[in-house]
């Protein structure tokens, strides 16, 4: 089976069919615009062929109708789309729709998908009052908050497809323990999560914190597989993230994989562990009411 091309040139052609459709153009009406067969415009809008030149990416695009502060903006992006190595996302800012149409982009095509989380519920697994109570210390109007918040939650509609890749969630059980908003959002979320593993296409495994420093792996990644292209790897940061397609240090991160799962506890055991925290939860929520409940009387 052949390997598609690099997945910058798989994201920039994605890109330009967005802009072409747009426009309302078939590749029909472009080719004479641009002076390029239908074929190599298949090419290119599929990512099987990287853009040739950036001027052949301005005449694309001009020829679309996109203004040319636009094309100055995305020229950088089709730079680094064409470079082996891999590339930066933009910045987690109050623009996070636009940051993390790379990520979404490469997690909605992949076929295999493997996250590790040693710190927070994973992005894809968040609900939204989890969502809203990390959000909320973070210093953005209430508007640009509830825009990152229903891009968060749209992201998690790759899960639910007709066709959905399998995900694999290896977080670390402080993750589970570290107390996000309150009690009853902490309830909510890992409930959230023992409905959602049951899906065929999700596994949640859990690394115990009593394995200790056999559990330390260092921040969070994501390990992307496909049928017909070669794998990525997706590195978290707290302001960018990073597209790795070196396959030689794609192949250490799959190395890294194996001793995740080694430590990690099983489906069965995760599901577990999730189920007594949530109850932990619950159980000190209750306790919280009753402490507050009496204090009010008391006033």
């Amino acid at each position: 089976m052949r390997l598609r091309s690099r997945a910058g040139a798989r994201e920039l052609g994605e890109l330009m069919r967005s802009y072409r459709k747009k426009a309302g153009l078939t590749l029909r009406d472009l080719s004479p615009l641009v002076d390029r067969s239908l074929s190599h415009l298949h090419r290119l809008e599929t990512g099987e062929r990287a853009v040739t030149s950036e001027l052949e990416f301005t005449l694309y695009l001009s020829s679309c109708g996109v203004s040319c502060r636009e094309i100055e903006e995305l020229i950088n992006f089709c730079r680094d789309a064409n470079d082996g190595r891999g590339y930066w996302l933009c910045s987690n800012d109050e623009w996070m729709p636009d940051s993390l149409r790379t990520l979404i982009f490469h997690e909605a095509n992949a076929d295999r998908v493997v996250n590790y989380q040693p710190d927070l519920i994973p992005g894809l697994l968040q609900v939204e009052s989890y969502i809203h109570a990390l959000f909320r210390d973070e210093n953005h109007p209430d508007d640009v908050r509830q825009v990152r918040v229903d891009a968060r939650l749209k992201r998690q509609s790759i899960l639910f497809g007709s066709r959905p890749g399998k995900f694999t969630f290896i977080i670390n059980e402080r993750a589970l323990r570290l107390e996000v908003g309150d009690y009853r959002i902490m309830t909510e979320q890992l409930l959230a999560m023992l409905l959602v593993g049951e899906r065929p296409n999700i596994s949640i495994r859990v690394l115990p914190a009593n394995a200790r420093h056999r559990a330390l792996f260092g921040g969070p990644f994501s390990f992307l597989d496909y049928d017909e292209c070669k794998p990525l790897v997706y590195v978290q940061a707290p302001i960018d993230g990073f597209i790795i397609e070196n396959q030689e240090k794609i192949e250490q991160y799959r190395d890294l994989l194996r001793q995740v799962v080694k430590v990690a506890f099983d489906e069965e055991e995760s599901r577990v562990l999730i189920a007594k925290l949530a109850d932990e939860y619950d159980r000190t929520e209750g306790h919280w009411d009753d402490a507050r409940r009496v204090a009010d009387e008391q006033l």
